[in-house]
């Protein structure tokens, strides 16, 4: 049958076959997983058989944590908008294959070869674009080949085809390899935690019956019967009942910070920081932790690049698409800037450049109603002086000198009044630099 496959494949140069459509698909195998089955498992998959490996990766990911991550990581490179570009300039015509879903997915396997190993994609040109990903069960990287029966001995071939993207080492496990013993440890921690809640999170009841009454014995048995759940103890004592219970706050301590540990390697691993998803103790140490996982955002993006531009394509090229000279590039992803230090860097280029900053861009970065008729420039550029405000040109009619002193006291007006006219004096940018010069950084 894989015979059949590469003979069908020879005979149509233009179309490919639909591999993924051939493959025979079984369902997960759910088991108890433990350290003992990873070692197996990888052992296995240094052999080339990789099905127990990935079985047990998808039982592992049920861990919400590990989950989140990896989808997490997945995320930041697909949220982060690809151009491709000629002479540094956008090719508007690719546009639309970079928005369809089919683009969209390439970049999420492509980031998920480095999460779980292994990856080969397959390409249909037939209707448009489209890819389909090659369970990673199906791969046999000791041949080099797709499995169309995880139980057969040879394949189709996964190397030099026009049709296929192989991405990554044949040796790779991926990243979830190295976060698997502690997945595997949390879900034996957790099950033990549950069974000391189970036991011990319920106070012990004592019941005490007298030993001369037998129908008292009866029914305390039986009310601790009807109790539900929760050990309980009958005994002869005159019918006292008391709550038997220690504090084990502290083997409940051992828990959480067991469990805790497991979650912050397992972040680690993925994310390569913990702060940004869980509570960091400072502002500074999760920026520092932010920048760690922006450095590693940063190769992934760098990694999807070299794949589309490498391998996806010459394929695209030679089927038709106007890709000729250019490459897919990633959008330069700016430094997260707060308003006031916006506002100091603009003050900055405003007095240093000729044409000065465009007044719109003060109103539209802080969000500034914009006041009725037309202002001059808060800061004008260089070359150019500010025209004098009409309110300025008015002078205020000075007062007589003869007038009593009573009379200037009623016209004084209060300080706070007086300070509100100097500022509705000032330039828009000095406004709005006195709105923000006591905001927080």
């Amino acid at each position: 049958m894989n015979t059949d496959l590469v003979e069908d494949k020879k005979k149509s140069e233009k179309k490919a076959i639909n591999i993924t459509q051939t493959l025979v698909i079984r369902p997960p195998q759910r088991s108890s997983v433990g350290i003992g089955k990873l070692q197996s498992a990888i052992k296995s998959a240094d052999r080339g058989r990789r099905e127990r490996l990935y079985d047990l990766y998808g039982e592992l990911l049920r861990d919400p944590v590990l989950s989140n991550a990896i989808e997490r990581r997945i995320m930041a490179i697909t949220n982060t908008e690809i151009l491709f570009q000629k002479e540094d300039k956008e090719v508007e015509e690719m546009a639309e294959l970079i928005e369809s879903h089919e683009f969209e997915e390439t970049i999420a396997e492509i980031i998920r070869a480095k999460l779980f190993g292994k990856t080969v994609l397959e390409l249909d040109f037939t209707n448009g674009y489209k890819v389909y990903s090659i369970p990673r069960k199906h791969l046999n990287t000791e041949t080099k080949e797709i499995l169309r029966n995880i139980s057969d001995v040879t394949g189709y071939p996964y190397e030099n085809d026009d049709f296929l993207l192989n991405i990554g080492k044949d040796d790779d496990l991926g990243v979830i390899l190295t976060v698997a013993p502690f997945a595997i440890y949390k879900r034996e921690g957790t099950g033990d935690f549950a069974q000391f809640v189970e036991l011990f999170g319920i106070d012990t009841l004592v019941g005490y019956y007298d030993p001369d009454d037998e129908n008292g014995r009866q029914e305390m048995e039986t009310s601790m019967k009807e109790r539900g759940s929760g050990a309980s103890v009958t005994m002869s004592k005159n019918s006292k009942i008391e709550t038997v219970g220690t504090s084990r706050q502290g083997q409940v301590d051992i828990h959480d910070r067991f469990l805790a540990k497991c979650d912050e390697q397992i972040l680690i691993g993925i994310l390569g920081q913990t702060m940004t998803t869980k509570d960091g103790s400072s502002l500074s140490q999760s920026k520092t932790h932010a920048q760690t996982e922006d450095d590693i955002n940063q190769a992934d993006r760098r990694f999807v690049q070299r794949v589309l531009n490498q391998e996806l394509l010459p394929r695209l090229a030679k089927r038709g698409y106007p890709v000729e000279g250019g490459k897919f590039v990633f959008a330069e992803k700016g430094e997260n800037l707060t308003k006031k230090e916006q506002l100091e860097i603009a003050e900055k280029v405003n007095s240093l450049t000729e044409n000065g900053v465009d007044e719109g861009y003060f109103f539209e970065t802080f969000g500034l109603p914009k006041a009725k008729g037309e202002k001059s420039h808060p800061n004008p550029p260089k070359g150019r002086e500010q025209e004098p405000n009409e309110e300025e040109e008015q002078e205020e009619p000075q007062e007589p000198a003869d007038k009593n002193k009573k009379q200037k006291t009623e016209n004084q007006e209060p300080k706070a009044k007086s300070q509100k006219r100097k500022a509705k004096n000032l330039s828009l940018f000095d406004r709005i630099k006195d709105f923000f010069g006591d905001a927080p950084k």
